[in-house]
């Protein structure tokens, strides 16, 4: 991993772990059951896979607790590091759904598996059920294999 996709995954974490600010929750779209939520991860990984991680985001965007403008800046840093990504792991080639796991009635976890040419980049999502339905209120993707199991 280079320093620089390893500064915007520490800037995708630190952003989505205190998702407070400009947005109250009632600003954010819920998704009303767990069959919405995974039909939301796998658009956002269809337009990621095919190598559009700006509309993959823009997606997650109504659903996430994150103010706009700190998600704004996710986007622009993600932007910079496509080139990097593609020169290291080839071009985007699919995707893959990995695994769905539940933490009680109120948390929900999804990963799924972006496929490159010669490497691949685990995407995690994490939702809430809120009493409006479920939001997004963290994300990341990393590209180290050796965490994946």
């Amino acid at each position: 991993m280079t320093i620089s996709v390893r500064a915007l995954i520490s800037a995708l974490v630190l952003l989505t772990a205190g998702a407070g600010g400009d947005v109250a929750l009632s600003q954010t779209k819920s998704l009303p059951d767990a069959n919405a939520v995974r039909a939301l991860t796998a658009a956002i990984m269809s337009k990621v896979a095919a190598g559009d991680l700006e509309g993959g985001l823009r997606i997650m965007q109504p659903y996430i607790v994150v103010p706009a403008s700190e998600f704004e800046t996710t986007i622009d840093q993600a932007k910079l590091q496509v080139p990097v990504m593609t020169r290291r792991f080839g071009k985007s080639v699919g995707w893959e759904f990995l695994k769905e796991d539940q933490a009680g009635q109120r948390l929900l976890r999804i990963e799924q598996l972006q496929l490159f040419e010669r490497h691949a980049t685990l995407w995690t999502f994490y939702f809430y059920r809120s009493p409006q339905g479920w939001v997004l209120n963290t994300f990341l993707f990393r590209d180290d294999i050796k965490t994946f199991f």
